[in-house]
């Protein structure tokens, strides 16, 4: 029993070892922003604390209640369903007034929602992408040359597309061309992942600027890691809330290159600019597009119909049966052989 456990954790170690490296490399970077806003003299008052831990209560309780509401539908309540989504309607309402009250909310969220705008536009040529052909048969596990090809070129074109496009906040870039690299990865596998690195990084490069180098060997390194992990998965796309912490964890990775690689005086501005948003867009890209993966699996595999369900429970009722005659069989096979040689004394 333990040699069967040691063999399942030793087939995983590399994916655990890979995100605890990726955990120090965000505790690495909270620390230098923390140092730097100390050196620097940054007084935050009670009130922003005060502020943002509202906000951050507000979304736990309607992530609570909205995690809630689907299984009143399963029960077969649609009204009580419907009405817990009313709810939560509600208590956006009554936040959003609230805290317009406290700050001025529409230049808060404005740069979150322009950010959202151009991760639409990225998702939406990655959603329409997973109804061609090659696609839907990676989903079903066809990992054929042809279909890594034509996967490769439409990540490439889509990679390039989101470098292209991006948001100023405070004259500093920012968008989601790790997000698209690390999907490929995650996706195809590293013949997708790793070529669709090479061009978008090196797209990046050529765009110049202090933080072309960082951002493009962080660019590459996207598609290894989302490689490894599709390889390291059993060369499938991985659950939603890993797909998420891989993520997340990440983007703080990527803001630690760019802290590493150029001055501070330039760096820790620039992070403090694009983190949050970068976090917010690349965590809400791989959840958007974990689930319609999801779906899209789920639609592509046949359900059994009632009477092959029931033939399938008949047969595993029968394979438990068998396994107890077998058992049994060998009892008294042993017993018999126990018998002869107590005769023979």
């Amino acid at each position: 029993m333990l040699k069967n456990i040691f063999k399942i954790d030793k087939k995983y170690w590399k994916k655990y070892v890979l995100y605890l490296l990726l955990l120090i490399s965000n505790i690495a970077l909270f620390l230098g922003l923390i140092n730097y806003n100390i050196n620097i003299g940054i007084n935050i008052d009670f009130h922003t604390f005060e502020d943002i831990s509202a906000v951050i209560a507000t979304i736990i309780i309607l992530g609570l209640i909205s995690s809630k509401t689907p299984k009143i539908k399963n029960r077969g309540e649609s009204s009580l369903y419907g009405m817990g989504y009313l709810i939560i309607i509600c208590i956006i309402g009554l936040m959003t007034s609230y805290f317009n009250g406290k700050f001025n909310i529409s230049s808060f969220f404005e740069p979150y929602l322009e950010m959202f705008k151009v991760l639409c536009a990225v998702l939406i040529f990655i959603l329409l992408a997973t109804n061609i052909k090659s696609f839907k048969e990676i989903i079903n596990g066809e990992h054929t040359r042809r279909n890594k090809l034509v996967c490769m070129i439409i990540f490439m074109i889509i990679g390039l597309f989101a470098s292209y496009v991006y948001i100023n906040i405070n004259d500093t870039p920012a968008n989601i061309r790790c997000l698209v690299v690390m999907l490929s990865g995650l996706f195809g596998g590293p013949f997708v992942g790793i070529p669709v690195a090479i061009v978008a990084g090196a797209y990046r490069f050529s765009l110049g600027g202090i933080t072309a180098v960082p951002c493009a060997i962080s660019t590459v390194i996207s598609g290894i890691i989302g490689s490894l992990i599709f390889i390291w998965n059993d060369k499938k796309f991985p659950g939603t809330l890993e797909a998420i912490i891989l993520m997340f964890l990440f983007t703080g990775f990527e803001m630690l290159l760019v802290v590493l690689m150029t001055p501070p005086d330039i760096s820790f501005p620039f992070v403090q600019n694009i983190y949050p948003i970068m976090t917010f867009a690349s965590v809400t890209g791989m959840l958007i597009y974990s689930i319609v993966l999801k779906e899209a699996k789920a639609k592509m595999t046949p359900q059994p119909s009632p009477h092959e369900h029931r033939m399938n429970k008949f047969e595993e009722e029968l394979k438990k049966h068998s396994t107890i005659n077998e058992s049994l069989r060998n009892e008294i096979e042993s017993l018999k052989d126990e018998i002869k040689k107590l005769k023979e004394k």
